[in-house]
C-alpha cells in the first residue's frame, strides 16, 4: 500500500466514524450533549439532533466519494470545509462556555480530519 491508500483508508475510518456519531448525536442528542457538558433545552437537544443528521450526510458523502470509481475532488473538498467549519463551532462553544473543555477534544479530532481531507483532496487535483 502506499501514502495514498493508507491515507484513503483512514479518511474512510473517519467517514464511518462520523456517520455513526452523527446517528449517536442524531437519536440520542441528551447523551451527547451530557458527555460534553452542554445545557439540556428543547432548543439545544432539536438542534443538536439536526447537527447529528448533518454529520451523518456529510460522512456518507465522504465515505462515497472516496469510495467511488470515479474521482470527485468538489465532494472531498466540501466535507473538509464541513471538519474546519465544525472544529471552529465546538471550540467557541467551549470558549464561550456553552460546552465542558472535554467538547476540545471533539474541535481536535474535527480539525485533523479536516487536515487529513485537505491533504487527499490535493493529491486529488494535482493529477
Amino acid at each position: 500500500m502506499v501514502y495514498r491508500d493508507y491515507l484513503k483508508l483512514i479518511l474512510k475510518l473517519i467517514a464511518l466514524v462520523t456517520i455513526v456519531s452523527g446517528l449517536v448525536q442524531m437519536l440520542s442528542p441528551e447523551f451527547v450533549l451530557g458527555f460534553i457538558g452542554g445545557v439540556l433545552t428543547e432548543s439545544t437537544l432539536h438542534f443538536f439532533g439536526i447537527i447529528g443528521m448533518f454529520m451523518v450526510m456529510f460522512g456518507g458523502l465522504l465515505f462515497h466519494a472516496l469510495s467511488g470509481s470515479g474521482n470527485n475532488p468538489e465532494a472531498v473538498l466540501w466535507c473538509s470545509l464541513q471538519k474546519y467549519g465544525a472544529a471552529v463551532a465546538v471550540t467557541l462553544g467551549v470558549i464561550n462556555g456553552l460546552f465542558s473543555w472535554l467538547a476540545i477534544g471533539v474541535a481536535l479530532f474535527d480539525l485533523l480530519s479536516g487536515i487529513l481531507i485537505t491533504m487527499h483532496w490535493y493529491t486529488m487535483i494535482r493529477k
